[in-house]
C-alpha cells in the first residue's frame, strides 16, 4: 500500500507544482521569486529534490524549512530522494554509484564532515556513517509521502498503475515508472507527475520542455529535464482554483542567460522537427546535407534531420552524441531567443518560450 497523504487545497488560489528540482537550488529560489511564491500559494514539490545538480543538501534544507515554516506546502518522495537505501541494502556497487556521480547528496553528506568514500572499508562502513551521521534527514526523506490526495488531483511522482484499485499501485511504480503519459490510469483524478522528462514524449513533434497538460487523459506531466538535459528548464504549474473549474499556466526558470534578438524572420520546414532522446542515439544516415543530414533512427525508425555536429562514428556506426533538438524554430523579427549553443557550423540552437530548435544564424 501506498504511503498516500490526504490533503486539502483551498477552494481559489494558487497551487504551485513543481518537480524534479535534481539539486539546483539557485533555479528553484530563481523559480520561486518568478512566480511571486507567498506562504499565501499552496506548494507542492513533487518528487526529486536530490542527485545531479550542485546542491543537493541546499535544496533538502531549504524544501523542509518551506514546508515546516509553511501549512500549505507539501512534498512528496521521488526515486532519486532515496538512493541512499542502497547503502542500508548493502549493495555492492554503491561506491561505483558515489565515483559516477559526484554531484549526489552521498556526496555531499561525506563532504560536509571532511570525508571520502575512500575512508570506508565497506559499504557497511559507509551506512553506519550515514545513520551516525546524516540519520536526522535521512529519516525525513524516508518519511515523504508516496503521494498526495486532494479533491480533484493525485500528485505523484512517476504515476500509478492501470489498475481499478489504483492505490495498489506498486511504489516503484509510483516513484520510478517510465513514460507515464503514453500510457493509461483509472483514477478518477487527474494525475500530476514529474520524473520522466516530457522532451521524451516530442520525438515526433518540436522540442520542447514545457509541461504537458492533458485534460482527456487527466494527466499533467511537469519534468522540464533541469539538470537531465542540457537545454531542460525547472518547470512551475499553477493552478488556479476556482469551484467551476480550476485553470492551469505554467512558467520556467533555466540557466541560459544569453539573449540575441531576431533580425530576420525564419520559418522551419514541416519536416523539420523532432528531438533525439537518450537511450535512442544510434541513427543510419539517409542523405548527407552540409549543415543537417536525414537519419533514420535506428531504435524508433523516426526520420529526422541532425545537426552534423552532433554526429559521431564509433565501431563503424553513427551515432548521435547527446541529447539534441532535431527540430527548426520558427520565429519572427525582433523575438528575443536564449542562445543555447552557437558554436556549430550555419546554424545557432535557440530557445523560446520552452521551445528549442535551430535557426540560420543571418536571422540572429
Amino acid at each position: 500500500m501506498l504511503h498516500i497523504q490526504n490533503i486539502t487545497l483551498p477552494e481559489t488560489g494558487r497551487v504551485i507544482v513543481i518537480s524534479d528540482i535534481h539539486g539546483d537550488l539557485q533555479l528553484f529560489q530563481t523559480l520561486l521569486k518568478k512566480v511571486h511564491y507567498t506562504t499565501d500559494d499552496t506548494l507542492i514539490i513533487n518528487g526529486d529534490l536530490c542527485e545531479r545538480g550542485p546542491d543537493s543538501l541546499g535544496v533538502i534544507r531549504f524544501a523542509r524549512k518551506l514546508v515546516e515554516e509553511n501549512g500549505n506546502a507539501y512534498i512528496t518522495e521521488g526515486n532519486c530522494d532515496r538512493l541512499i537505501h542502497h547503502a542500508f541494502d548493502h549493495d555492492p556497487t554503491f561506491f561505483d554509484h558515489l565515483e559516477r556521480n559526484p554531484h549526489s547528496i552521498m556526496n555531499e553528506w561525506l563532504q560536509e564532515h571532511g570525508r571520502t568514500n575512500a575512508d570506508f572499508d565497506s559499504v557497511t562502513d559507509l551506512a553506519n556513517f550515514y545513520r551516525s551521521n546524516c540519520g536526522e534527514e535521512i529519516d525525513w526523506l524516508f518519511s515523504l509521502p508516496t503521494a498526495l490526495e486532494a479533491d480533484r488531483y493525485l500528485f505523484i511522482h512517476a504515476g500509478i498503475d492501470n489498475i481499478k484499485d489504483w492505490q495498489e499501485t506498486s511504489h516503484r511504480s509510483a516513484t520510478a515508472l517510465p513514460h507515464f503519459y503514453t500510457r493509461k490510469h483509472q483514477c478518477a483524478k487527474t494525475v500530476v507527475v514529474g520524473h520522466w522528462p516530457v522532451v521524451n514524449y516530442r520525438a515526433e513533434t518540436v522540442t520542447c520542455h514545457n509541461p504537458i497538460i492533458d485534460r482527456d487523459k487527466r494527466m499533467i506531466c511537469i519534468d522540464g529535464g533541469n539538470q537531465v538535459r542540457f537545454d531542460g528548464q525547472l518547470n512551475a504549474l499553477i493552478i488556479e482554483r476556482h469551484p467551476r473549474g480550476d485553470q492551469f499556466s505554467y512558467t520556467y526558470a533555466d540557466h541560459f542567460h544569453q539573449f540575441a534578438t531576431i533580425r530576420k524572420a525564419y520559418t522551419a520546414p514541416a519536416d523539420f522537427i523532432g528531438t533525439l532522446n537518450y537511450p535512442n542515439y544510434e541513427v543510419k544516415l539517409l542523405v548527407a546535407g552540409k549543415y543537417f543530414s536525414l537519419c533514420e533512427n535506428v531504435n524508433l525508425g523516426l526520420k529526422q534531420w541532425l545537426k552534423n555536429d552532433y554526429l559521431v562514428k564509433k565501431l563503424g556506426a553513427l551515432f548521435a552524441d547527446n541529447d539534441v533538438s532535431a527540430s527548426g524554430l520558427t520565429v519572427a523579427k525582433n523575438d528575443q531567443v536564449a542562445v543555447i549553443n552557437d558554436k556549430c557550423a550555419g546554424y545557432t540552437l535557440v530557445k523560446k518560450d520552452g521551445a528549442v530548435g535551430w535557426v540560420p544564424k543571418e536571422c540572429l
